[in-house]
Formats: C-alpha cells, structure tokens, sequence
C-alpha cells in the first residue's frame, strides 16, 4: 500500500478494529497498549499487526510514541505477511530482532500477570489476618468473608516454561550473533522465526486474557473485603498518629496506600478506580508533568474527569458517617490521592493541616468541602454558572435545550443534593482549575513537583483569609458597603437609603495554585447577597495581594451591577462610568501630561485594552503605595479611585499633610459631614415619632463615621 507518515499522539489502529493490514516501522517508534496495564514499546522493524491474525480484531491501540513513517501491507492471510518479509530482504535481520524482542515482551507480560495473581490472594489472606487483629484492637467484631481463605492462586501457564519459551529467550540472548551469522544467511530462516514468532504470540495473547481476566475475578471477589478493611484500618491508623501527635512525638506513623483508601471509602466503581489508580502511576513516571503533548493532556484530562467523580462519591458518602479516614480528609481539602506523588514530607504536613484544620467561626471562609455541606444543608444557594445563570435560571436553561424535563426540573429546584452537586461540577471544577494558575497543565491531584514554597508558608487558613481581607477593609473601608434601601410603613417613610456592608465568601479551593478569583459579586439578583470569592487552600503567592486584586475585581463588577446598562455612561457618574471615560479619552485629557498619557497608553497595551484589569492594577497601586504617601497614579486616576474608594480614617489623617490628597481628603469631607449632618436632622425627627432608632439608620450613622 505504500509509505506512511504518522505524528507522535497518533493512533494507527484502535483496539477492536478489523485487521486488515500490517505495518513495518521504517522509522520511529510506537506504544502498543490495552488501555490498562499493558504498555509495551516497539522500534524500527517491528511489523505492527502481524501477531493478530488477518481479519480478526486488534487487541492493542498502536500509538506513535515519536513522529515515524511506515510501510503499510495489505493483510488477507499469512502469504502476505511472508510477501512483506521477503519484499524487504535488507532489512529482514531488523524485523526479525524486533519480533523476537515483541514476543519476549509479551512473555514478560504473562509472567507479570501470574505473579500478581498470586500475590493478589496471597496479599487477601494476609490482609484478612491483619483485619481480624486490627478489629480485636478496635473492639469490633470482625464480618466474616470465609470466601478470603479458599482463594485459589492460579496454575502458572505451562507456556512461561516450555522449550519454546526457552528457544525465545535464547533467541533475545544471542540476537547480535543470531542477526550477524544466520538471519542474513537466506531470507527463509527471517521468514520462518517471524511466521513461529506470529504464533507463540497468539498463545502467549490466550494466556494472558485468561491471566486477566483471573485478576478481575479476584478483584470482584475480594472487593467488598477490601472496602472493609481499609475502612477498619484507617480507624486504627487515625488512632495511631493522633496518639502520636498528643504524646508529642517527632514523627507520626506513615501514610501507605492512601489512594485505596480513598477508593474504599468513596466506593466508586472498580473499573473508575482501576484507571484513575493506572492514570495516576503514568503521570508519577511522567518526566515532566507539565508537557503540552496530546498525550499528557489526555492524561490530564482522564486524571480530572476520574477525579470529580471520585470526589463526589466521598463528599457523599462523608455525609452519612463521622468515620471519615485522614487520608479522606485530605483528598477532600487539598486534593491529596497518593502519598509517594504528593512526596513524604508534603504528605505529613497535609496530615496536619488536615486533622488540626479549625473552622472559621463566622462561616465565611471554608474549604470547599465545607461548602459543599453548606449548600447540601440549604443555608446558601449553589454559585451561578458560566453563563451567569443561577440555580433556577440554570434549570430553566436545561429545560430549554432539552437535557431536562420540565418535572425533572421541578424536582431539582429544591433538591440540596442536585444543588451539591451542580455546584462541585460547576463553580468547584472551574476554580479549582482557574486558581491552580496553568489552565494548560492543571490537574487537581496534589503532587509534589508543583510545590515551589513550603508549605507552611502556603497553607490558607481561616484566621489568615480573614486577616488579608480585614487589611483591605482597614484601607478601603467600603470596599463591600453598597446601597440598600429599608421602608417604614408605621413611620410614614415610604424610603430610606442607606449603605450596608455585605462580606463576601470565601472558598478555598483543593489545590495548590497562586490566583484568586472573584467568582461573583452577588448570589441571585438580589443585590444585598454576599460575593463569591475562591482562592487556593495552599496558595503560593502573597495572599495580601491576591485579596487586593479580587477586591479590585469586587469593585468593578458590583459597580456595573448597580449601573447596569449605564455602567459605562458619563452621565450618571459611577466608578466605572468615570474610570471607562478617562482611559477612553485620555488622549484629550488636559490634566495628563505627555509622559503620564504614555503611561496610560502602555497600562492599556499590558492589559490587552482591558479597562477593568487597568482599574485592578491601579487599584493595587492605590492601596499598596498611595496609601503610604507614594506618588505611582497620575492625576486623574488618584482622583477617581479616592472618590469611590476612599482610604478609611486612620490613613485619611495621615495623608492631610500631603499636597496631592489635603484637597481631595477636603473635598470629600464636606461631601461626607453634609450627609451626617442631614442623617441626624432625619434621626432627630425619627426619634419624635419612636423611641429607638431602626436598625438602618444606625447602621447609616456609623457608615458615615468611617
């Protein structure tokens, strides 16, 4: 049929296609593959195909580990597969190492299989010994699973020690002599070993579907055994370390196994626990984690879809039990799954974090665990989608495009598990990923080589997300105040506006990453709801200016939201109507010198002509520097930021010597001791009529002594 070229990341053919050619490997090399546990590479002269016999189904996927080029054969029988051997005599001697090295893998493969057939039930027995001690330490009657002691390990296949097998190995042993002295002898003796090679693979391919399909039946027979003692030992494991931690020891009993622990908690089905087990030993042997290659995003991409549906299962499952192993808890808060990829150091300070993680008593910083369980108890509602659409909106959306219907869509409305579950394949998956820092190399696994400080350094506590956020609130004291109005019916007061300060949420994500995100400024469209911030559990960079730039993100998008369609327009002044006009016509701008219009024009090229990201750079600035007396905005700029985020008292005092903010801190007094004074002429008259202040104005009062 001719030459082929085929990239790197290509599949030439699929397990379960027809065979219905063979391909000699000219040049380049492949990775013939089960989609499970078995990986063996192949080189120049290996003939892809020939050990499947013509018209029959593959039983690999043959991806191209390299870009290589081909020679393809049509294939009807074995006639043709002897053609294509002597139709290419020079490089005969090469097809038939490459055969002969093939079967041998194959053998090893076999004999890989049998071994751990025989250690998965000689490793049952032992662990039902070591169950039956660990509930007897419990005090907890063991479940009997008599079906443990009658495993049977399997017969070694006779094949592994036959003289064929003996002839293969020799084969492989001698093959420099073999390929110097007798195979380029006559192209009979080339044909003869790959036609025998054909052969022997077919058996060795009988034995090793029986071998595996053995190890499932184990698996299948030991699985709720399992479940069991991993549950049993985790308990006693738990024990073990907070023993440890409260005598003050040193060092704390290892974690093994964490990842089957996990999966025996979850109870996620075998075959999404095989594979997110088998995705996760490939991306450990990865050389480098981040590579942008078909192949690594495909793992990646398995890695994160086996990972939410694990996820999920034991966020329920953690619902219906206090039991819940450390290991667990880790998975669920930092998005630990196996203690050699997270590395023993890192694994033992997670540990900590994980059994000694304090809530925040006010609720309104939590991991997103905790989260989770607030939405699935009903206390807040599930975060809005990607396309701003609540809950309900949400569902109206899948209703209209015919994934619901509309009693289906009913039911959910108030459904706290759907909701729970909305949320985690929603707001959940989209910050973890956004927060993590690298869209392109994100998975949301812990692991080791992506931990650039110490941990200690990184971990997000409470205490510590409340502290950064109470460091922006000491300098821009409204950044989360925002106009509400109250009615007083008995008082004859039809409105009163007033300003009401909504803290936000914060969500720590499970993940070590170095962004924050404001995910939304309010819940619904009710706009007194509290914003929705995320933010790396373990973040790596300084957490006071990741708030800054969420705050920044708060400002601006709560400001359109109360503008709405006027958001933009000069002539209802707002922060983002006055700061869109003066990056729009800066150029025209008298109060900006040539140089400070560069620098405007430079903002705007950095920023990709974003005005937001302009605003939130300034912002920073604003807070970081011109709150400490450091000149860094122009004029205008200055203006406009102290307008709408005005420093709070303290900072105000200190900046009154300084030449650039005595006018604008003047100006803005006046403004502010105007509205007091009109507040308590209202109050007074208020007080003629009730003996005590509604809750609004008091709240107004002490906003306007800021």
């Amino acid at each position: 049929m001719g030459k082929l070229d085929i990239a790197k990341g290509q599949f030439l053919h699929r397990k379960g296609d027809t065979v219905n050619d063979i391909a000699i490997i000219l040049k380049g090399s492949f990775t013939i593959s089960d989609g499970a546990d078995i990986n063996l590479p192949v080189g120049n002269g290996t003939i892809l195909g020939a050990f499947h016999p013509a018209g029959g189904t593959y039983r690999y996927n043959f991806q191209a580990a390299e870009d290589s080029t081909l020679f393809v054969y049509d294939y009807t029988d074995e006639d043709d597969l002897a053609a294509a051997i002597t139709a290419t005599p020079t490089i005969a001697p090469v097809m038939v190492s490459a055969s002969v090295n093939f079967l041998n893998q194959l053998a090893d493969t076999l004999s890989e299989l049998y071994d751990t057939g025989c250690k998965l039930c000689k490793d049952a027995k032992a662990n039902y010994s070591d169950y039956k001690n660990i509930c007897a330490r419990l005090m907890v009657p063991p479940k009997m699973f008599e079906g443990i002691n009658v495993l049977v390990p399997p017969e070694k296949p006779d094949i592994l020690d036959s003289w064929q097998m003996s002839l293969c190995r020799a084969a492989l042993d001698k093959n420099d002599l073999l390929r110097k002295e007798c195979y380029p002898a006559d192209i009979h003796f080339c044909v003869g070993v790959i036609m025998l090679s054909a052969q022997m693979a077919r058996i060795l391919q009988l034995e090793i579907d029986k071998s595996q399909a053995f190890i499932q039946q184990i698996k299948s027979d030991t699985d709720e055994f399992m479940r069991e003692y991993h549950s049993q030992k985790s308990k006693f494991d738990d024990a073990a370390r907070q023993e440890a931690m409260e005598s003050g020891s040193g060092s704390l009993p290892q974690i093994k196994n964490a990842l089957t622990t996990i999966l025996a908690f979850a109870e996620t089905s075998r075959d999404i626990g095989d594979a997110f087990g088998r995705d996760i030993r490939a991306f450990m042997k990865a050389p480098d984690k981040a590579e942008k290659s078909a192949e690594m995003r495909r793992l990646r991409g398995d890695i994160t879809t086996n990972f939410y549906t694990i996820y999920e299962a034991a966020f329920f499952k953690s619902l219906t039990t206090d039991d819940i192993p450390a290991e667990v808890k880790m998975f669920l808060l930092f998005g630990f799954v196996d203690e050699e990829l997270a590395g023993e150091e890192n694994t033992a300070e997670l540990y900590k974090y994980a059994v000694l993680w304090e809530d925040d008593p006010n609720g309104r910083v939590l991991p997103a665990y905790e989260w989770l369980k607030k939405i699935y108890r009903g206390e807040v509602p599930p975060s809005k989608d990607e396309f701003d659409n609540d809950w309900p909106d949400h569902l109206k959306e899948e209703v209209r495009q015919g994934n619901l219907t509309q009693a289906q869509a009913d039911t959910m409305l108030d459904d706290t598990k759907a909701m729970a579950s909305f949320e985690l394949h929603n707001m959940v998956t989209g910050a973890n990923k956004m927060t993590y820092g690298s869209i392109f190399s994100f998975i949301p696994a812990f692991y080791a080589q992506s931990v650039s400080r110490p941990l200690e350094n990184c971990l997000v506590t409470a205490q510590r997300a409340t502290d950064e956020l109470n460091h922006v609130r000491s300098i821009d004291f409204g950044c989360f105040y925002r106009p509400a109005y109250a009615t007083y019916p008995q008082l004859k007061i039809n409105r009163f506006d007033y300003n009401q300060e909504i803290l936000p949420y914060i969500v720590l994500m499970p993940n070590y990453g170095s962004r924050g995100v404001m995910w939304q400024e309010i819940e619904g469209r009710k706009r007194t709801t509290p914003a929705h911030m995320v933010v790396s559990i373990l973040h790596s960079e300084d957490l006071f200016d990741t708030f800054i730039k969420m705050c920044a993100q708060f400002r601006w998008e709560m400001c359109k939201r109360i503008q709405g369609v006027h958001y933009s327009d000069i002539s209802e002044p707002s922060l983002t109507s006055e700061y869109c006009n003066y990056l729009q016509f800066y150029k025209k701008n008298s109060s900006l010198s040539a140089d400070m219009k560069e620098k405007v024009k430079t903002a705007l090229k950095r920023n990709s002509n974003s005005y937001s990201n302009v605003f939130a750079s300034e912002y920073e600035m604003f807070l970081k520097a011109e709150s400490e007396g450091l000149p860094r905005l122009n004029k205008v700029s200055r203006e406009i930021l102290f307008k709408y985020c005005t420093f709070s008292q303290a900072y105000r005092d200190k900046l009154l010597i300084n030449p650039q903010y005595k006018p604008l801190i003047e100006r803005w007094l006046v403004g502010r001791d105007d509205r007091a004074r009109t507040l308590e002429l209202f109050s007074r008259r208020i007080l003629t009529m009730t003996d005590e202040l509604p809750e609004e104005i008091q709240i107004e009062a002490d906003y306007l002594k800021l």
